[in-house]
């Protein structure tokens, strides 16, 4: 029950995709999805696990890609998506039964990685917020994002990469390297 993401939930997402697929979105466009607590979800303390706010994230990624037309592309071209790096705060604890909704959006993309925001939120606020960077590989090599970028949504164009983006990826690699911050 622990994974009922990424056995369930997702390769159902993909099932739902070939039968009726969701209302297409822009690759720079905000995702939606309602979610709840269920008992599966929670530790000693009664509330969301840390390490599911991460699980539920994944599902929200890839609804997000499911939208903009790059989930079935992934499928049939047999990408593997991966993460390189999470960045996460934890603002509030949602207790068991608790809804909430997630937000999805890529920020922007470089040569290598996706740049992805997403908030949960509750009736009572902000519950985190957290900063993914990701890409796509094909038979072990990098995909450049705008390729991807330009079968779904031709002429698109990334928004410039943030500096505080830039400061993220020169942390990554001090931490990769072995320095302290």
């Amino acid at each position: 029950m622990a994974h009922i993401n990424s056995f369930v939930r997702i390769p159902l997402l993909a099932l739902r995709q070939r039968l009726r697929p969701l209302p297409r979105i822009g690759v720079l466009d905000e995702d939606q999805v309602r979610m709840r607590v269920w008992p599966n979800d929670i530790d000693f303390n009664f509330h969301l696990n840390n390490s599911r706010f991460l699980t539920c994230m994944d599902y929200g990624r890839i609804h997000m890609l499911a939208a903009a037309g790059i989930l079935d592309l992934a499928i049939r071209r047999r990408w593997t998506p991966l993460v390189g790096s999470i960045d996460i705060v934890y603002r509030r604890s949602l207790p068991l039964w608790a809804g909430f909704t997630l937000s999805t959006r890529t920020l922007c993309w470089d040569e290598r990685w996706f740049y992805t925001e997403q908030i949960i939120r509750s009736r009572e606020g902000l519950a985190s917020t957290a900063w993914v960077k990701a890409l796509f590989q094909e038979r072990g090599s990098n995909i450049a994002p705008q390729s991807i970028v330009d079968l779904v949504q031709k002429g698109a164009e990334s928004p410039p990469v943030s500096a505080s983006m830039v400061a993220w990826n020169d942390l990554t690699r001090e931490k990769l390297n072995g320095k302290q911050a």
